[in-house]
């Protein structure tokens, strides 16, 4: 009797769960139709752009893991019919996106030889309207059908002209994902170093472009470059490093939320690679915990993700049947699909090196067999040598680059020495020239002062025979004064000559203030009159007279005296600065600063 209700109710439980799926699921169907019906009305009621924007939020409503293969079709058909509306409104932008909306629905739902055919389609078109990301994410997928066959050699073709057409273009993007597909390759055949290498360069570009655009494909990349180097760390046991490069990738995480507003997709190989962390680290219920935490984010098409973490944690307990369990289901999962890639002879050999621990050698060897009838040895060393070839190639451009920026700076540091040198010359000379101009000036001047001391010593000479002649000679001298009077009288000269005697005892011209309204009371004579003689005899007037007075005196200090300009200005009476410089290159064609430097070194 108990064992009898012990299965009625289990049996009921099981119908409750029977019951509770199948509603969730119509209600998810329903869901579906219903805004399909609601955006489908919309469009029948709108024209222009306003109608491209509806088919957008209707071609993008994802529930692609709850769609039935009809739904699918259907969608395919809103698609095209997405397509033909923005060709008919000659709108590019939403032409690209249409296109490559159904290549996604055709990617996700392996509908593998119709997406080849709409991508050849297709490419021509993105690269047509400028559409580079389209381009380069359906180029790379596309390249990568090639190599489902087991033949990897196709592939590395396909990854060398991405990278060549994305290297002529400048196209940053496009290099991005031909390094990420350079390094998944290298990965696959083992080769760790190569592969972490292109693994980092990946990462770097798609940093520049992050940098340059928030776009979440520059962030999907990012992802794959984190995922992919952790991958590697992982089958290479490098534990520490692993360890160091997890908070790293979990603050990236966290950056593309708060950039998005939403988790990283990407996020479930994060927690894939937390979980291969505690199994390095021997934690076998951590990682379990992780697989329970993926199971409910993780699509269909990635279980096998957690069938290899499955199968790690049993490895690691020893339980090495039901390992070899999760990897056959694995196998068998990508042979129905058609995955039959480098991937599938890896778990080929996982479980040949889980039977040789069991002791199980023939079958080991068996599987074995397998994976070298799937792996032939020839292509092989093709494959390396076109990976080879590629990474020459990366290595060969990303020296030229360099070469020729280093080739730039140094053109442009040689233009600016040239020019440099050019200037300095001109400056040279240009400094001869006007040094030969201020020291032609300092022999004028040199050469002035001396004529005007020879004519002193001729005129007090003239009037010391002047007063030594005897009266009767007196008309012959009148004779003189007539030619000197031609100028000015004897007077004139006497007035100026006592003027002169006033203002150089006890210095009075450097007196700032004087004028002269001073000098005629001394002199006993009227303003008028002295005036008018000073300006017979010298030329001159009275202030002017005086200025070249007190030049004189400043440029005998500037021969003679160690005194700074400033208080040669004070010592000679100039109100300025600016006024003595003005009135020293006006009388003497020469600055002051000039004129000392020569004096100086002559």
């Amino acid at each position: 009797m108990k064992l009898t209700t012990r299965f009625f109710t289990r049996g009921l439980i099981c119908l409750f769960i029977c019951f509770f799926s199948i509603t969730a699921i119509h209600g998810q169907n329903n869901n579906f139709l219903h805004k399909k019906d609601s955006l489908l009305k919309v469009i029948a009621s709108t024209q222009g752009e306003e109608r491209l924007k509806v088919y957008k939020a209707l071609v993008e409503f994802d529930q692609s893991s709850q769609l039935s293969e009809e739904d699918v079709d259907l969608m395919l058909q809103y698609i095209n019919d997405f397509i033909r509306e923005a060709r008919k409104q000659q709108n590019k932008e939403y032409e690209s996106l249409a296109c490559r909306e159904e290549l996604i629905y055709l990617w996700r739902h392996l509908k593998d030889d119709e997406f080849r055919r709409k991508a050849n389609e297709y490419l021509p078109i993105f690269k047509k309207n400028g559409s580079y990301k389209a381009y380069y994410d359906t180029y790379v997928p596309v390249v990568q059908l090639l190599g489902r066959d087991g033949n990897n050699k196709r592939t590395i073709e396909g990854a060398k002209q991405i990278y060549a057409e994305a290297k002529q273009e400048d196209c940053l993007y496009g290099i991005t994902q031909a390094t990420l597909l350079i390094a998944q390759i290298y990965y696959m055949e083992g080769r760790y170093d190569e592969a972490e290498k292109y693994y980092q360069e990946t990462m770097r570009n798609a940093s520049k472009l992050i940098k340059e655009e928030s776009d979440l494909a520059n962030y999907n990349l990012m992802s794959k470059g984190y995922n992919g180097l952790a991958n590697s760390l992982i089958d290479q046991k490098k534990l520490n490093e692993l360890l160091a490069l997890m908070p790293v990738w979990k603050k990236y995480t966290i950056d593309f939320e708060k950039a998005f507003g939403y988790p990283d997709p990407f996020l479930v190989l994060y927690y894939k690679t937390c979980a291969l962390a505690e199994i390095a680290k021997e934690k076998y219920e951590e990682a379990e915990l992780y697989c329970d935490s993926l199971q409910p984010i993780i699509v269909p098409i990635e279980q096998h993700l957690i069938w290899n973490i499955r199968a790690s944690i049993c490895e690691g307990r020893n339980e090495y049947d039901s390992a070899i369990g999760w990897i056959d289901k694995n196998i068998d999962w990508r042979t129905n699909l058609g995955f039959s890639n480098y991937y599938t002879i890896y778990l080929l050999k996982e479980k040949a090196r889980l039977l040789s621990k069991m002791g199980r050698a023939e079958e080991s060897y068996s599987v074995i067999i397998k994976a070298f009838e799937r792996n032939d040895s020839i292509v092989q060393l093709e494959n390396s040598a076109q990976l080879d070839e590629i990474r020459i190639q990366y290595e060969v451009d990303k020296h030229i680059a360099e070469k020729e920026h280093l080739h730039n700076y140094l053109f442009f540091a040689l233009g600016g020495c040239i020019l440099l040198a050019i200037l300095l010359g001109i400056w040279m000379h240009y400094s001869r020239i006007v040094t030969k101009k201020n020291r032609g000036l300092y022999r004028q001047i040199k050469e002035q002062d001396r004529l005007k001391d020879e004519l002193d010593i001729i005129s007090k000479q003239y009037e010391q025979l002047i007063q030594s002649l005897p009266a009767t000679g007196e008309h012959e001298l009148n004779a003189a004064d007539e030619i000197v009077n031609l100028q000015s009288n004897k007077q004139q000269r006497q007035l100026v000559s006592c003027m002169h005697e006033y203002l150089l005892k006890d210095r009075a011209f450097v007196n700032s203030d004087i004028d002269i309204d001073q000098i005629a009371p001394k002199l006993a004579t009227n303003r008028t009159y002295l005036f008018d003689a000073i300006k017979a005899v010298t030329g001159k007037t009275p202030m002017e007279y005086v200025n070249c007075l007190r030049l004189e005196e400043a440029k005998r200090l500037l021969d003679h005296s160690d005194l700074t300009i400033e208080t040669i200005i004070a010592e000679c009476g100039f109100s300025s600065l600016r006024t003595f410089y003005r009135l020293f290159s006006n009388y003497y064609r020469i600055t002051p600063s000039e004129y000392r430097k020569i004096a100086t070194t002559s």
